[in-house]
């Protein structure tokens, strides 16, 4: 479980003012209200969301759209998250038995306009125009949480520190939104949480870390010849999806890293808009990406491994001969860190059960995909898809009463956080997160008594149906009492790639 979270305590007549406004669904004054810490809130919002990850996207555009002011935070200079932080640029997609899609809503707006594949760039602008587009959403970028104000169960303020002007400032909300990677805000708070795969007994670790980097001069023709060549079973040799291509895995087993604690096992290649092409496939183990030292020493390994990862693609990858290094990614490819203790635990029976929960707020079906913890270590699910769904209570952490997780780290054992950890997933979390805090502040009742609450559930899913997202007919037949024939909605059937979306590449 986790260790002491730190807090800060402020004057007795303050916090419980804050305390009763929060509990009642009002907010503090932007100035002139309670103390908190040394000073006054900065700003004071209904929806708090702190993380400008996909999620965290998803949750803000929700949240305003049922005409709530939100602000959205974040320490990076854009939204994106991984996907354009890491450079991560494809969508492990949920898929239906017939190719549907099953994450719509906010997400699909992003999808439809940067696809499956992306460039990286484009989608940094596609990110920050879906926020810039809801009048209702205040953004500040560079800044980062540092603390959290605690009175009882609730958070009453989040202090941050502006990361241009090293100002700490304090901003308070009804509902605060934990949209970052790591659960950073619910770990501050002292939920309960565990690290890696800790809930195995075996050990803390956690997945590996990867670090994507982007070369010039790759010859993309050779690579499409090369992949598509390859002898074996289909998607499972090599395959190529607009633009995104693996099968490299014969040729890099024969690659030994000169750095402690690497290893690479295939490569999954992005072309980007300019030429360019993402490499993604060096795994650096050992990283615990909740310290900030373990980090920087898996950063630090990463780069020491590409000089030599480089000449050797060069010398036995047909294309890379003249492949020249143009850039790291930004930030390590983080997969796996905290997993919350929330109001329920989403496991493994539940998604090879394909379990649907009374509170589902998403469905998903991404196969079970454990990167090794170990050199050597081999994922011990099948890549099978099972449509399951995600349950509201696995969004409550436990402890807290106005806070709200919508990352890769809400409440599931690992193994099944091996599922729900992708993009679309989150993103279904997020913008069920962005509309519970809403409901629940009109209601004027905390969130865990909100899950309790069938009519005020129910009100979620058909908010969240409204607003384009998907749920199973059995879902929202209970929320509007009727046959689930009257409530199926559009199939939204893609063309399946023939060998692209591969679970076994690395992502």
């Amino acid at each position: 479980m986790g260790g002491a979270m730190r807090s800060t305590v402020f004057t007795w007549a303050g916090a419980v003012g804050c305390a009763l406004l929060a509990l009642s669904g009002l907010s503090a004054p932007a100035s002139g209200g309670p103390t908190v810490g040394q000073g006054w809130c900065t700003a004071s919002v209904p929806v708090l969301v702190v993380g400008g990850t996909p999620a965290g996207v998803a949750a803000a555009v929700s949240a305003a759209r049922l005409g709530s002011r939100v602000m959205l935070i974040e320490a990076r200079p854009y939204l994106g998250g991984d996907l354009t932080g890491a450079m991560l640029n494809m969508f492990d997609m949920d898929f239906g038995p017939g190719g549907q899609h099953l994450a719509r809503g906010v997400f699909m707006e992003i999808y439809q306009q940067l696809g499956m594949t992306f460039d990286v760039e484009l989608a940094k602008h596609v990110f920050l125009q879906e926020v810039r587009r809801e009048s209702r959403v205040t953004l500040r970028l560079l800044v980062r949480p540092v603390d959290v104000i605690m009175q009882g169960p609730l958070i009453t303020g989040v202090v941050v520190e502006d990361l241009q002007t090293h100002e700490h400032q304090t901003l308070c909300a009804k509902r605060i939104i934990d949209a970052t990677d790591d659960a950073d805000i619910a770990a501050m708070a002292g939920v309960p949480y565990l690290l890696g795969r800790q809930g195995s007994g075996i050990d803390r670790a956690m997945m590996a870390a990867t670090l994507v980097f982007e070369l010039d001069g790759v010859n993309w023709r050779e690579v499409v010849g090369y992949v598509t060549s390859r002898p074996g079973p289909r998607g499972l040799r090599g395959g190529i999806y607009h633009g995104n291509a693996w099968g490299y895995s014969d040729i890099m087993r024969g690659y030994r890293p000169i750095m402690s604690g690497t290893g690479i096992y295939d490569l999954n290649l992005g072309r980007q808009n300019d030429g360019t092409v993402l490499v993604n496939g060096l795994l650096i183990y050992g990283v615990d990406g909740t310290d900030p030292g373990s980090v920087d020493d898996g950063v630090e390994r990463a780069r020491a491994e590409l000089p030599v990862l480089l000449a050797y693609l060069r010398a036995r990858a047909p294309g890379f001969e003249h492949a020249d290094l143009v850039r790291a990614a930004d930030y390590l490819y983080i997969r796996e860190t905290r997993h919350v203790r929330g109001l329920y635990t989403l496991t493994v029976h539940d998604v090879v059960n394909s379990r649907v929960f009374w509170d589902a707020i998403g469905v998903a079906s991404y196969p079970i995909d454990l990167h090794p913890y170990r050199p050597g270590d081999h994922n011990p699910y099948a890549a099978n898809r099972y449509v399951y769904t995600i349950p509201l209570r696995a969004l409550v952490p436990y402890r807290v009463d106005n806070l709200l997780v919508a990352s890769r780290a809400i409440s599931a054992s690992y193994e099944a956080a091996g599922s729900a950890r992708v993009a679309p997933t989150t993103m279904e979390e997020g913008q069920a997160a962005g509309v519970a805090a809403v409901l629940s502040i009109r209601a004027r009742v905390t969130l865990p008594r909100f899950t309790e609450a069938p009519p005020l559930v129910h009100e979620l899913q058909e908010t969240l149906f409204t607003q384009g997202a998907y749920l199973l007919p059995e879902t929202m037949a209970a929320a509007a009492g009727s046959s689930p024939a009257h409530v199926t909605g559009p199939a939204m059937v893609i063309p399946r790639p023939p060998q692209a979306a591969d679970p076994l590449a690395p992502q």
